[in-house]
């Protein structure tokens, strides 16, 4: 199914191989009676790996992943950008379903519809980050279950 467009470039003809399929699906689910009562979200998990296919990008370009909620029961309470991580997606989700989250946070995420911050915002990326590589005691009574089941 994919083609080789940029002869040199492998990475390049997978990323365009799957975002000509990613349209094709999108495509055709929009063709689809269930369209309107349907909510697609696309996510990835992380900016491209490959080191040198951003080469040519500004330094200051902000590289994130794609979050796109298409077909959301919910519209977002502000147009702002917002400063998320992937514990957001979460609460996110559910509302882009239709679900009613009190105080617009589950575990660690934020509702992104919402106008509540999330914790990234209140509290920046390095804050954030320097928490969550604290011991807890239950987490690792919780993986020391593993060890001693049969």
């Amino acid at each position: 199914k994919c083609e080789n467009t940029y002869e040199n470039n492998q990475y390049a003809n997978v990323m365009a191989c799957s975002s000509r399929q990613l349209k094709e699906f999108l495509t055709w689910i929009q063709e689809q009676d269930f369209y309107e009562n349907t909510t697609i979200i696309l996510a990835g998990d992380h900016p491209t790996m490959d080191s040198d296919f951003c080469e040519e990008i500004s330094i200051d370009y902000d590289r994130r992943t794609y979050v796109a909620y298409i077909n959301s029961a919910v519209e977002p309470e502000s147009g702002d950008k917002r400063i998320f991580s992937t514990f957001d997606h979460f609460p996110s989700t559910l509302a882009a379903l239709g679900a009613e989250i009190n105080g617009n946070r589950l575990g660690l995420g934020t509702n992104l519809f919402s106008s509540t911050p999330t914790l990234t915002e209140q509290y920046g990326i390095s804050y954030e980050e320097q928490e969550l590589k604290k011991r807890s005691r239950l987490i690792d009574q919780l993986a020391s279950l593993n060890e001693n089941s049969p």
